[in-house]
């Protein structure tokens, strides 16, 4: 909603502008806001003044239409600003400009005064423009127009830097190199596409090797999501993003206070950078500074809008700043000015070539952030061992979401192998556990009785939604005060892609053994290194009551009673929870895991 009126918080200045732009060119883009807010239609409003000074339109129904494109390039191409020019429209709109990015101009004539010709050099300074070609200290011409009036600026001006999703071959980084740039971004970890086109985007050993003994330097990026706001919504989203980045980065021998920037991809608003992107980023900072986590000293980073990197930054979260300027449409972009801690600015995408050509974004450089030049690799750091590392972060977020976290019983960096864990006594009951990792899988993809996840896009699937809600509802019908839900859910953002499966067996001596095998064959989407690991937690329970034993066999359903009884037993619960309340609640939740929509489904004719 528009005010026309000064608002609590608005800017006197910025209201100044909005009525004069109003005074002048309202019989071109309408009659806008003037409450001295940075709105959309503030931003865009300069383009549509800019389209008018230069007899391009003549009227603008809305301004969410209007670019910066080859008509409007064109024809300002023909209109140079300098001091002493006669274009009173264009200066004025300039001047508007240099306020809204923060340059100081405060003086609003239709004359180019030696003060804006000041101010028009600080610009170009600070948006890292002097010395490019088309570009003159102190005058606008295309290039400096296109930054004061859009985020990303001219998209065909040069620059030294670039990111790219593109594992680099010896070949492409020599031809990168020869070409001009001199830093390029990459990722730590993950996959890009979809479907039979998803490749790995994660940086190798052997990649940095190209990329550095090609004389370029390396910036690494963590994006296994962030591009929608519920990805930052998923509880320790920050934590674990934080542990992942740092483990890799010192797999792959990045040197000490290496900056790794975080990324924020999407257009974000202002509540939600307060309300998601800042808890999210103290729960990496807090990672950060532990010494155990982070012994290299390793800096934090953010990807993100101009606007969300700000008050990143201002909280003191981020070292620098690498400014999604690409994303002209952002609101966090327009009319916002870029932080004052940017090291990458990255403003275009294109194929890059010579043969072998690939994506490629074009990225601003300050100079703040010079990338790493050599890392620590020189081949100590093989794929086996990036294999095992990935397999060990699955296994401790796995096991941390099953409770075992909070019991601190379990070093979770064993390798491959079985551990006995001490027993468990409860209700009747002891409990043996023992943890066993393997390297595949721990059952057929056929099984009837596998329980498929997949939550790499931070949802859960209606099926398993729904099935989550079923089991809440009955523990809450029965005065169960467990959060299963919460359960369940942490379990299957653990596993992000895999499966987990439920089995049991009575043995001859009465006692009863219970497993939960959880497992992946998708390394690469979960870790971004291809691979497989699987995990079995279990459970031989014996009983010391005598009661509890009968019950057991009374029907199969009560067998499978006991096996989620183990599970529960396991959990770290506050709330003790009473046998004979349990033996209701745990048959309804096993019937649900073991016969309903959770499982895989099967044949018409087997079922």
């Amino acid at each position: 909603m528009g005010w026309f009126q000064l608002v609590p918080g608005g800017d006197p200045t910025l209201r100044v502008i909005q009525r004069s732009i109003n005074a002048d060119w309202s019989s071109v883009i309408g009659v806008q806001p003037c409450e001295g807010v940075m709105s959309r239609n503030t931003a865009l409003s300069l383009i549509g003044c800019l389209q008018g000074a230069l007899n391009l339109q003549t009227w603008i129904p809305d301004l969410t239409s209007v670019v910066f494109g080859p008509a409007t390039q064109s024809a300002f191409s023909q209109h140079p600003l300098y001091e002493g020019c006669s274009e009173p429209a264009l200066v004025k709109i300039a001047k508007y400009a240099l306020y809204f990015y923060g340059v100081g101009q405060t003086e609003f004539s239709s004359t180019f005064t030696i003060g804006m010709r000041l101010n028009v050099v600080n610009f170009q300074k600070e948006y890292g423009l002097t010395g490019l070609d088309g570009v003159v200290s102190g005058q606008i011409h295309l290039t400096t127009m296109m930054s004061l009036l859009t985020s990303r600026g001219n998209p065909n001006r040069s620059c030294t830097g670039g990111d790219t999703s593109q594992i680099l071959s010896r070949q492409m980084c020599d031809n990168l190199k020869a070409a001009g740039y001199n830093v390029i971004g990459r990722y730590l970890t993950g996959t890009v596409g979809v479907g039979a086109a998803e490749r790995p985007k994660y940086l190798t050993p052997e990649e940095i090797g190209n990329i550095q003994d090609a004389g370029l330097s390396v910036f690494p990026i963590y994006q296994n999501g962030g591009y929608y706001a519920d990805y930052f919504k998923i509880s320790g989203r920050g934590s674990y993003d934080a542990v992942t980045a740092l483990r890799t980065a010192a797999v792959l021998g990045f040197p000490e206070e290496t900056v790794i920037y975080f990324a924020v991809d999407f257009d974000c608003m202002s509540y939600q950078t307060e309300s998601l992107i800042i808890p999210y980023f103290r729960q990496i900072a807090n990672a950060f500074r532990q010494a155990a986590f982070n012994p290299k000293n390793y800096k934090i980073g953010i990807y993100g809008p101009r606007e969300v990197c700000r008050q990143i930054s201002a909280e003191g979260l981020a070292e620098y700043s690498f400014v999604a300027d690409m994303s002209t449409g952002f609101s966090g972009n327009l009319g916002f000015p870029i932080p004052s801690n940017w090291a990458f600015d990255q403003f275009d995408e294109f194929t890059f070539g010579p043969s072998p050509a690939f994506p490629l974004d074009k990225v601003a450089v300050s100079g703040r952030d010079g990338g790493a030049r050599k890392n620590d690799v020189g081949g100590s750091v093989t794929t086996a061992e990036m294999l095992q590392e990935a397999r060990s972060k699955f296994t401790r977020r796995v096991l941390s979401a099953l409770g075992f976290t909070a019991r601190k019983r379990i070093d979770f960096e064993f390798e491959v192998g079985e551990q006995v864990l001490p027993p468990v006594s409860s209700g009747g009951l002891i409990i043996y556990p023992s943890i066993k990792e393997t390297v595949t899988v721990p059952f057929g993809q056929d099984d009837r009785s596998v329980i498929s996840v997949n939550t790499l896009d931070g949802q859960l699937d209606v099926n398993l939604t729904t099935t989550v809600a079923e089991i809440q509802d009955v523990c809450d019908s029965n005065s169960i005060s467990v959060d299963l839900s919460a359960m369940l859910k942490n379990i299957s953002y653990a596993i992000r892609s895999g499966a987990m499966k439920y089995t049991y067996t009575i043995n001859s001596d009465g006692s009863a053994t219970f497993d939960i095998s959880i497992g992946t064959d998708d390394l690469q989407s979960v870790e971004g290194v291809p691979g497989s690991i699987g995990i079995v937690l279990s459970m031989n329970v014996k009983f010391t009551d005598s009661k509890a034993y009968e019950w057991i066999t009374e029907s199969e359903k009560q067998k499978y009673a006991i096996a989620a009884m183990t599970c529960l037993v396991l959990l770290p619960i506050t709330n003790p929870v009473l046998v004979e309340q349990a033996k209701i609640v745990l048959v309804k939740i096993v019937e649900i895991l073991s016969f309903g929509k959770l499982v895989l489904q099967r044949s018409r004719k087997n079922e």
